[in-house]
């Protein structure tokens, strides 16, 4: 009898202890495969251009615009320019908006509220293939410095919409 129960044990014994060695290998290959898994991050940016706005110079939609050249202009007055803009995104509608940055005045202590760019085609919604004649306006702050050289650039931006 008493080899009966010691033997009982010892079966319960090397179940418990085989049951122990299946956890601990489950535990090392986890830890393993941990180890030999890793990751990195890598930064990145870029645009994507699915919409194509076109802007001119020109009414006939020849002359691509690049550069704005504003004529001189007094303090407290405002002067204006006239682009063009197509919609040449194929088959969006888009709605046009514009902003400004990159702001730089000579001297440069003039740099803050100098001017400012307004226009007159916010919210517009072209159709494919639709052109807009838009007016820029450029308002000198009155506290402007005469002579200040000024320079910026114009964004006009685009949102699309799939035309039905």
């Amino acid at each position: 009898m008493k080899y009966e129960g010691r033997r009982k044990r010892m079966a319960l014994n090397k179940k418990y202890l085989a049951a122990a060695l299946a956890i601990v290998a489950v535990m090392m290959m986890t830890t393993v495969l941990a180890l030999l898994q890793t990751s990195k991050t890598v930064p990145s940016s870029g645009t994507i251009s699915a919409f194509k706005v076109g802007v001119y110079a020109d009414s006939a939609l020849t002359d691509p615009l690049y550069k704005i050249n504003w004529t001189n202009v007094n303090p407290g007055n405002s002067t204006t320019q006239t682009i063009y803009v197509k919609n040449e995104a194929g088959n969006l509608n888009l709605s046009l908006s514009m902003t400004t940055n990159t702001w730089s005045a000579t001297p440069t202590n003039t740099t803050t509220n100098v001017a400012t760019v307004t226009w007159n085609k916010g919210g517009t919604v072209l159709a494919p293939g639709q052109n807009a004649t838009a007016i820029l306006t450029l308002t000198v702050a009155d506290n402007a410095e005469t002579q200040a050289g000024l320079s910026f650039d114009v964004n006009v931006k685009i949102i699309g919409d799939e035309t039905p």
